[in-house]
């Protein structure tokens, strides 16, 4: 039993420094690449009044807002985008607005109203 007490030492040093060395990845630096793509509208309700409008994010720090009435391009809003990294909540601010952020894999989203289910979904 003497012979196993250091392998027990070493497998209990290793689970502890396994989980606390290891982060989910809520402290995690988001870069603003990772926003930069094309956006659009969802809604988890099939019947809500709002059209598929098209947001762009350019890594050139500005947007593209197309608001497209009845899926048609209508009109449009431009100008810059930035990513606020608060602790726990980064969000992407454009217009005067700001959105949270919600990663989850590869699917990034900008929260609209989460108790409604609308948001904007990144498609490329």
């Amino acid at each position: 039993m003497h012979q196993l007490r250091p392998y027990v030492r070493i497998v209990m040093l290793a689970l502890v420094g396994l989980c606390f060395g290891c982060s989910s990845g809520g402290n995690t630096v988001l870069k603003p690449d990772v926003f930069v793509g094309t956006y659009i509208y969802h809604s988890a309700d099939a019947g809500a009044p709002h059209d598929p409008d098209k947001l762009t994010l350019k890594a050139d720090g500005t947007y593209i807002l197309v608001h497209m009435p009845g899926g048609d391009p209508g009109s449009t809003e431009e100008g810059t985008w930035q990513l606020w990294s608060n602790p726990g909540q980064p969000q992407v601010a454009f217009g005067n607005r700001t959105y949270p952020v919600e990663i989850k894999g590869k699917h990034v989203r900008l929260l609209i109203d989460l108790d409604l289910g609308h948001w904007y979904e990144k498609t490329g």
